[in-house]
């Protein structure tokens, strides 16, 4: 699995997300520190959360599905970067 930098907030979560999987899956992730939460795309659910509270957490899974279409396209074409150049 490759993994492809996102954003970065402004507080200092840095998000990244994965490749297409082979079952048409993306994992986003969100760390700061020793906290890390993950979130399953298209399926919108938080599969892993260690450290962030749970109103941060669904701050993250709200942003992240309404950023789904956009974080499944740059993943198919290898991030950000690469699918602006498409």
């Amino acid at each position: 699995m490759r993994i492809f930098d996102y954003y970065e907030t402004g507080d200092g979560v840095k998000v990244t997300h994965s490749d297409v999987t082979v079952d048409d899956n993306v994992l986003v992730f969100f760390d700061k520190g020793d906290r890390h939460l993950e979130v399953t795309l298209p399926e919108g659910r938080i599969v892993e959360n260690n450290g962030f509270d749970d109103r941060v957490a669904a701050t993250f899974l709200v942003s992240t599905v309404r950023g789904m279409k956009s974080i499944m396209e740059y993943a198919r074409h290898g991030g950000v970067g690469n699918a602006w150049a498409v």
